[in-house]
């Protein structure tokens, strides 16, 4: 979700992801940018703009639920 994410900012070149093994609970992350943004404000400002999506999913969800409980 995160790599998705990093992808939808024009400043990020490239975004990926590997898991070194998969016993391990480690990833490795890499993060290209422009020249003019950090991998770290990118990082930052997908995780923020990921987590109002997520707020706003779960909203609507709610709001919907409570929809289909009301018509029962």
């Amino acid at each position: 979700m995160i790599r998705n994410q990093l992808l939808k900012d024009p400043s990020v070149l490239f975004a990926g992801y590997k898991l070194p093994h998969p016993l391990e609970h480690k990833f490795v992350l890499r993060i290209q940018t422009t020249s003019d943004y950090s991998p770290q404000d990118a990082l930052m400002h997908a995780i923020t703009d990921l987590i109002s999506e997520l707020s706003l999913f779960e909203e609507r969800f709610k709001a919907s639920n409570e929809k289909k409980e009301g018509l029962d």
